[in-house]
């Protein structure tokens, strides 16, 4: 094929999941693609800088690993969370700077995806020139309290935006809140964003050497799509899924439930 596909990714007491992530990249070797490998991690108590040093040292890349001394947050908005992931995703990307890469993936260490889901994100950035970035339908083990059509729903809305500038729907089979919009998902029609993530993010290099990861008191990805979105056209695929579990032991699903119904 000839093509080459970056792939970074930020780490932190990885443990847990490394060696699954790891293995699912080992996966995308097999497509016949070359692939070069920018890890940043840092501040982890567990054995991640390690595992991820070894694995890295046989393949195309650079793996960083500093002691920032920095907070350890949970899925919180603060501003010192943003902040910091602002500057871990940059120093990430710095990893890269002389990649000459064709495409660029960015994940999330702990999102479960398979090769499939890099083909069918190339395929989509590949047939539709005005593309620059699309990202996969990303779903956490929640239900869809809104409509009751998933025994799953649509996780990362934090960084979510729609065309119009609207925000998403929580705990939603479907982030959209527009009806044309929702028309297009539940006909698997990919649909156009103005930001988002969904831990599995591709675009092309020449784009992504042009953007870069701020925040005010956004998600750090809003600022990073407003700057794709001079460049091309961000959408989501529904069709193409990954997942990512929920520690659910860690809230009142009620209170969930109420919530979205009021959407």
């Amino acid at each position: 094929m000839g093509s080459t596909i970056a792939i970074y990714s930020l780490w932190r007491d990885s443990e847990p999941w490394a060696k699954r992530t790891l293995s699912q990249l080992e996966e995308f070797e097999t497509l016949g693609y070359d692939f070069e490998y920018y890890f940043y991690e840092n501040d982890s108590k567990d054995s991640t800088a390690d595992i991820l040093r070894s694995w890295v040292s046989n393949r195309s890349g650079t793996f960083k690993s500093e002691v920032l001394n920095k907070k350890k947050f949970g899925r919180t908005a603060e501003l010192g969370r943003l902040e910091l992931l602002s500057d871990c995703r940059n120093k990430c990307k710095d990893l890269g700077s002389s990649s000459l890469s064709d495409y660029s993936l960015i994940i999330d260490s702990d999102i479960i995806f398979s090769k499939k889901t890099l083909e069918k994100s190339l395929r989509f950035l590949n047939e539709n020139k005005k593309c620059v970035a699309v990202s996969p339908n990303v779903r956490q083990n929640i239900p869809d309290y809104v409509g009751n059509r998933s025994d799953t729903s649509y996780y990362d809305i934090f960084p979510f935006k729609d065309s119009y500038g609207g925000k998403a729907n929580a705990w939603d089979d479907c982030p959209f809140r527009n009806g044309i919009d929702r028309m297009r998902w539940f006909s698997g029609q990919a649909v156009k964003c103005n930001s988002c993530f969904g831990g599995f993010f591709l675009t092309r290099t020449e784009d992504y050497n042009r953007v870069s990861w701020s925040t005010e008191s956004e998600s750090e990805h809003v600022n990073f799509c407003r700057q794709l979105n001079e460049l091309g056209d961000i959408f989501i695929d529904p069709v193409n899924k990954v997942f990512t579990e929920i520690d659910l032991s860690r809230y009142n699903l009620e209170t969930f439930k109420s919530i979205a119904r009021s959407q």
